[in-house]
């Protein structure tokens, strides 16, 4: 009899878990609706201008299978980078002050608010479930690890902060550790951090003089368990998805007209595909230098006609004051980071073909380029 009702409290602890763990998108997703306002659904400005003849762009498509990337993919790309961003803001900010000031709860507003945003602009696209499944789990996932240590931090993580009075060995390690996990999560996957691997460093952390003990002992249960439970649920996301080889960075086909072989010449990764004469040049290059690149041509006299088969993709600038979507743009979401008020991310549609005059503009204004999305 007491096995059954251990099973049967086992099982229902496990339910509700569960329900938890479903609710939490539920109540992301609502906070995301109804803390934002809709979206001007009209064409972007621009974005009809300069269209490629049909027949070529056809032949183009036909010709390279994985010319064209899924118009939507621009736009559910960001919530996997917003991730990126809050992992690397949590680093920079844990490498000069305690983890319990850290802003959780604005991150994951932030994320729920421009995943909300997200939805609005590529259900124009049409609705496809399985394009959210990927961005409503990081969702999750951030959620429940930002809450689970900001109620941590704020409880026995400030006793013990408090006791120590400064910052110890063990918390430099954790800093370092945390800059590690962001600088792997923008080109992997979360499961391949050696969470097991941090656990052992961190319990061969030795207290420099002047460190609290008690501290010590407790950094080291609280993200030596962390990591435990990260490790198993790293090995055991693997076995479910066992790994394929991996393809390296991914290249992108950039279809653009001007002095393209020229400027092109000294780019790292980048390969001239066709020559279309009057009509432009077709290269390929790696997604994650086009923030890097696309600038570089535009001062050399380049201008795009399509990216990934796109005329329409979503750019995000930093600036210290709020900024006016140029011609060619429209302005998405715009919030200040966090850890950093002065400093503001602004997310913007962009006509392909309106780059060359929408990026100096953005410059011009103070913004500073951070990404150009593309999958």
């Amino acid at each position: 009899m007491f096995l059954l009702r251990w099973l049967r409290r086992l099982i229902k602890t496990i339910l509700r878990l569960i329900v938890l763990v479903v609710l939490i998108p539920v109540a992301g997703l609502a906070y995301g609706f109804l803390t934002t306002s809709s979206l001007d659904k009209t064409p972007l400005p621009g974005v009809a201008d300069g269209t490629p003849p049909s027949a070529l762009a056809s032949k183009i498509r036909q010709a390279a299978q994985d010319y064209q990337v899924p118009p939507q993919s621009t736009w559910l790309a960001y919530p996997k980078w917003a991730a990126v961003y809050a992992a690397r803001d949590y680093a920079a900010f844990v490498d000069k002050d305690q983890p319990s000031g850290f802003p959780y709860w604005s991150y994951i507003g932030h994320y729920w608010q421009d995943y909300a945003i997200v939805i609005r602009v590529t259900s124009a696209h049409g609705i496809d479930i399985l394009d959210y499944v990927v961005p409503t789990v990081i969702g999750t996932g951030l959620t429940i690890d930002g809450a689970l240590q900001w109620a941590y931090e704020n409880t026995v993580g400030r006793v013990t902060e408090v006791i120590a009075g400064k910052r110890i060995a063990v918390d430099i390690y954790q800093a370092k550790a945390a800059g590690e996990y962001a600088s792997l999560l923008a080109t992997k996957p979360w499961s391949d951090f050696p969470y097991a691997e941090k656990r052992a460093g961190l319990f061969a952390v030795q207290p420099a003089v002047g460190d609290d003990s008690i501290r010590t002992s407790e950094r080291k249960l609280a993200f030596g368990l962390a990591d435990t439970v990260k490790q198993w649920c790293a090995d055991l996301t693997k076995s479910l998805y066992p790994a394929v080889d991996d393809p390296g960075p991914s290249d992108i086909h950039i279809w653009a007209k001007g002095p393209v072989g020229e400027t092109t010449r000294n780019e790292p990764d980048t390969l001239l595909e066709r020559d279309l004469g009057a009509d432009g040049t077709v290269f390929i290059t790696r997604q994650a230098t086009l923030a890097e690149m696309i600038p570089r041509l535009i001062d050399k006299g380049v201008s795009l006609v399509e990216i990934g088969g796109n005329d329409e993709v979503l750019v995000t600038v930093t600036s210290s004051a709020a900024i006016t979507a140029p011609e060619g743009s429209r302005a998405l979401f715009s919030h200040p980071v966090p850890i950093a008020p002065d400093t503001r991310r602004t997310a913007l549609s962009v006509a392909v073909r309106k780059l060359h005059t929408v990026l100096p503009a953005l410059a011009e204004a103070g913004a500073k380029l951070e990404r150009i999305y593309t999958d």
